[in-house]
């Protein structure tokens, strides 16, 4: 596959000058994941254009992968029509379930939205860098394995991981660096599932935000000067998008609301069905089967998390509820009663919003 070679040297003169004239005017971004397009575009109506409405407002909006939802022909050409009709400039990554073989292809499909402006490009990957009018760097992250079918583990080489070093050591000092890729990196029980993931995370030293979806719920996780932020999607319940705010030296995050009170409550209605069909179809054949504490149980922390209301009061209220018990005597092979008492064990941080510095601490001569 031939590609363009890495443009760092040519442009260091311009990353000097853009990290000398960045000002401390805010720049803005619409944070969205997991649309899942599919060929039937008239489905998709509403979510579009709430995401269209809300583009009015911010600087750009970034993808993060699984826009479309098999990788189909007309589920590209839906992407790219929606992108083009987006008032603000557009940020696209790939996501498991937009790449199954031909990487070339997606790459000229979607070179308009990240990878004809970039400063540096992997050779492997989709992975690219670009700076934003206001100086802001953004770390595009294909974390994709190429399996030729849609694959939901995701994976980052060695090459890749020492492209993101050589390319963050490159920036001026105090350049702002947003990275995002489709799949979550942290916590570390992610690099079993994610090869490369921890890698990854060693790569990033020093970038304090990683954006990533997949998960198709809002959660957020931090450890050491990390913080990671799983974006759900915008189609259900709770019905957000994110919004990032980057200003001279800080990170403002917060969730946006992009439907009025009517459709979330329809929304709520669907996602709730969604839950109680789940609880019902793992406890299937089991001792509590249609057992409605053991159900309701489930879907009281199934919209808990939907909503980011779970907090350490709740969750260990519920791990000692009579319905935890039943679910603990259930024998099952699908994922649902592993990711529940995960939520309760590890509960998640509440990610409504989030404020970091993204500026590195000066140190003095010694180092300090």
């Amino acid at each position: 596959m031939k590609r363009k070679g890495n443009h760092i040297k040519t442009v260091f003169l311009i990353l000097l000058v853009i990290g000398l004239c960045r000002s401390c005017s805010a720049e803005t971004f619409l944070v969205t994941s997991d649309l899942h397009l599919t060929k039937d575009i008239e489905k998709h109506g509403a979510v579009l254009a709430a995401l269209r409405h809300a583009a009015e407002d911010v600087d750009a909006v970034l993808f993060l992968g699984d826009s479309t939802n098999n990788a189909h022909e007309e589920e590209h050409a839906n992407m790219i029509d929606f992108l083009d009709s987006l008032p603000k400039p557009a940020y696209v990554i790939p996501g498991n379930h937009d790449i199954t073989l031909n990487l070339p292809e997606f790459i000229d499909r979607y070179a308009d939205y990240g990878w004809n402006e970039a400063f540096s490009r992997d050779e492997e990957t989709a992975s690219c860098a670009v700076f934003t009018k206001e100086g802001t760097c953004l770390l595009l992250l294909d974390t994709n394995q190429i399996t030729g079918y849609v694959a939901a583990l995701g994976g980052i080489s060695d090459s890749t991981c020492a492209w993101v070093s050589k390319t963050l050591s490159s920036l001026p000092k105090d350049t702002p660096v947003i990275a995002y890729g489709h799949h979550p990196i942290l916590p570390q029980s992610r690099w079993e599932r994610t090869p490369g993931a921890g890698q990854l995370v060693k790569a990033l030293q020093g970038v304090k935000l990683y954006l990533c979806g997949h998960d198709h719920g809002f959660a957020g996780v931090k450890i050491g000067e990390l913080q990671q932020i799983t974006v759900g999607q915008p189609q259900v319940f709770p019905g957000w998008a994110g919004i990032l705010k980057v200003t001279g030296e800080d990170f403002h995050w917060e969730v946006l609301p992009l439907y009025d009170d009517s459709t979330l409550q329809t929304m709520e209605a669907e996602e709730m069905a969604l839950a109680d069909n789940m609880a019902r179809g793992t406890l299937r054949g089991t001792v509590h089967e249609d057992d409605e504490e053991a159900i309701q149980w489930f879907t009281d922390i199934f919209e808990a998390a939907m909503g980011l209301e779970l907090n350490e009061a709740f969750c260990q209220e519920m791990l000692k509820a009579p319905g935890a018990q039943k679910w603990r005597e259930i024998e099952t092979r699908t994922v649902v009663k592993k990711w529940i008492f995960g939520l309760l064990e590890n509960c998640p941080q509440d990610i409504r919003q989030v404020d970091m510095k993204w500026s590195q601490p000066q140190r003095n001569a010694r180092g300090e």
